[in-house]
């Protein structure tokens, strides 16, 4: 069984953070500890972290958005930005993403009510997150980020919720 939390204590940001440092080459083979650590200092001070765990309480997983976007200084407060997502990979899988991906999802929309759009971010070279942001979401537009180009996708909450609630029933 998997638990979301919302990090908010030090313990959950220091537990977090070693996580992504240990995880960051599954992100981009390009990924320094600088660099993590320069998101993290982004994602505690701007956005949010969600740290999903075992039922040992060990780290499997981590989630991050933004309530706006960074492109924006966050004013456009109708839309999240879903940013790092990665998994330990003996956890990785469809029901992990899956149940993740719901849950984060339904956190937006009950935390932040005037969320209208969620979109996501996948490097361009990134084929298979690509096709599989693809299957959901709906392409808006490509950007330069730190790894190269990457395409946004994005996709009313709404239709998203009830994507996500049909494919639940599967």
């Amino acid at each position: 069984m998997t638990h979301y939390t919302h990090c908010t204590t030090d313990d959950e940001f220091a537990d977090i953070s070693l996580f992504l440092l240990d995880h960051r080459l599954d992100l981009h083979a390009s990924l320094s500890t600088v660099d993590i650590i320069s998101l993290l200092y982004s994602f505690i001070t701007e956005g949010h972290l969600i740290r999903v765990t075992d039922d040992e309480h060990r780290t499997i997983a981590a989630l991050t958005y933004y309530h706006g976007t960074p492109e924006n200084e966050f004013a456009d407060r109708h839309t999240a930005m879903i940013g790092l997502t990665v998994a330990d990979r003996t956890y990785r899988g469809s029901r992990l993403f899956f149940n993740g991906l719901r849950f984060i999802v339904d956190h937006i929309a009950e935390q932040h009510p005037e969320v209208q759009e969620v979109q996501f971010a996948a490097v361009k070279e990134n084929t298979y997150l690509c096709r599989l942001y693809s299957k959901f979401m709906t392409f808006s537009h490509l950007r330069d980020g730190r790894n190269g180009q990457e395409m946004v996708f994005c996709e009313k909450i709404n239709n998203l919720k009830a994507t996500l609630a049909k494919l639940a029933k599967v």
